[in-house]
């Protein structure tokens, strides 16, 4: 656990309400992580009591000199607790809103942070301006870190890897890395699942939020030193292509605690931070060609894809739905694939499907590298099969547009008739006696109970049937006689019954 300063605490108290107790309206910053350095991203916190449990406080502009700042979000934590005395009850509830902003210093020195005001409703505090020392962390060659990009330009919308890998000797503790890329706007920033449970994670401030990556251990030779190495990947998209084409990105960073001096009786040494900084990098982005673009391009970047399409049945009506499931897949991350439109070129005829306006909203798969699209398209109108769908993607590699399709699927529509709203509200036209109605058109299948044989056969008739009837009646009748015969006398006869064993016995 790393220890909490506090910057400042004061203030405001701007009035009280009282549930059960009153609760002052107050203000302070607070300091996460410890002593602040350089370069490595710290969270200041304003921690308010007194507010109500909603809404939540406007999150003001924290404005420090010297530093980049950037707002993190307004959390409340809320105590409830119910006391009875002499027979009365009482309910009292305590709320603390937490706001926060995540800060990167860049030169060492005093940081100065100003007063700030935090209101909600007609309820405001100050949290009082107050000073904290910023110090830069000495730098060792028992460590390095290393960026690895692509080594090529990417384009945007494209989804590439980028590996952060750490190499150490010695055992680090409380170790802390920062990496500029993950907070610029440029890119859309994401990561590989993390498997529930997992101890071998690790946090990484990216901008607002923070984002949790599994990481690699194994070991590794470098100059004839063995050494440990750390590998995290992550996934970096370009939204636009910065001016020039180029990003700048300033050089990663990590911040351990390594052992120095000579370890006593119990293998116990001292520690001490030190920083391992890479370069600075430049990535390269260009934007999409114009020239050659499908209609069925959508944004898709990749190397490989491939697109499925399966039906829930095969034989439907005319202006009945059919649902389609349609499955696409990448050796990459799909998390921002989009479908499209499904009813424009090389994909459902508008003469004979009809599908939702908007778009389809996938379902990605636990590794992110199959999204499955459910639509539901009426038929309307005839068809032998759900053509095929084209998708079309950029090729980074082939600097070019690719085009696949979906295998079609055999389908067959029976007549029928779509009836629509103005139908119903017209009323049903109902058939005349003039107009006979041909009752044969409405039977599908063979509806006679014989063989074609057993037609001709004659029904039974006369005595025979008589006497076939007669002993339906007769048998039923005569067991719930002889049954009735049983109950009545089994009194008697086992009078009877005790009587002859009685004899028995006596002679």
């Amino acid at each position: 656990m790393r220890a909490r300063t506090e910057i400042l605490v004061v203030l405001a108290i701007v009035g009280s309400t009282a549930i059960a107790h009153a609760q002052a309206v107050r203000a302070k910053y607070r300091l996460e992580g410890g002593r602040p350095h350089t370069d490595v991203p710290f969270n200041i916190d304003v921690v308010v009591d007194g507010f109500d449990e909603a809404p939540a406080p406007d999150q003001p502009t924290l404005e420090i000199a010297g530093a980049t700042v950037t707002p993190a979000g307004a959390q409340p934590n809320v105590s409830r607790s119910i006391q009875i005395i002499n027979g009365r009850r009482q309910d009292s509830t305590s709320v603390t809103w937490v706001l926060r902003w995540r800060v990167l210093v860049h030169k060492e020195g005093t940081l100065r942070v100003p007063a700030l005001t935090v209101s909600q409703g007609s309820k405001s505090a100050t949290a009082a301006a107050g000073e904290a020392s910023v110090d830069t962390v000495p730098t060792t060659d028992e460590m390095t870190v290393e960026l690895v990009l692509p080594n090529r330009p990417v384009f945007t919308g494209e989804t590439v890897p980028v590996k952060l890998v750490w190499l150490f000797q010695n055992q680090p503790e409380d170790q802390s890395f920062t990496v500029p890329m993950m907070s610029l706007d440029t890119f859309t920033i994401g990561g590989p699942p993390v498997t529930a449970g997992s101890r071998k994670v690790l946090q990484f401030a990216a901008g607002a939020k923070d984002l949790t990556l599994p990481y690699e251990l194994d070991a590794t030779t470098v100059n004839g030193t063995k050494v440990n190495r750390l590998t995290v990947t992550f996934y970096a998209t370009p939204k636009t292509v910065p001016p020039g084409g180029k990003v700048e990105l300033p050089p990663a960073s990590v911040i351990a605690a390594l052992p120095v001096g000579r370890a006593d009786f119990f293998g116990r040494s001292d520690s001490r931070l030190f920083r391992a900084s890479d370069i600075a990098r430049t990535l390269e982005v260009k934007a999409l060609p114009e020239t050659g673009r499908p209609t069925s391009f959508v944004g898709a970047v990749g190397e490989q894809f491939s697109i499925e399409v399966r039906t829930s049945r095969s034989v439907v009506s005319l202006g009945e739905p059919v649902q389609l499931d349609i499955q696409v897949k990448s050796d990459q991350r799909l998390d921002t694939l989009s479908l499209g439109k499904l009813d424009g070129a090389d994909r459902l005829p508008k003469d004979r499907f009809m599908v939702p306006a908007e778009p389809p909203t996938g379902e990605l798969s636990a590794d992110g590298k199959t999204k499955t699209f459910t639509v539901v398209a009426q038929v309307t109108g005839p068809a032998t099969e759900v053509p095929a769908l084209a998708f079309s993607y950029f090729d980074p590699r082939k600097a070019s547009y690719q085009t696949i399709h979906s295998e079609p699927i055999a389908l067959s529509v029976k007549g029928g008739t779509i009836v629509g709203a103005q139908d119903v509200v017209g009323g049903i036209k109902r058939p005349q006696a003039a107009d006979p109605v041909d009752d044969t058109t409405l039977v599908t299948a063979e509806l006679a109970l014989s063989s074609d044989a057993q037609v001709d056969a004659r029904p039974l008739g006369g005595a025979l049937l008589w006497l076939l009837v007669g002993l339906l009646y007769a048998v039923p009748l005569g067991l719930f006689a002889f049954r009735s015969w049983q109950l009545r006398t089994a009194g008697s006869r086992e009078e009877a019954s005790e009587a002859r064993a009685a004899r028995r016995r006596w002679w």
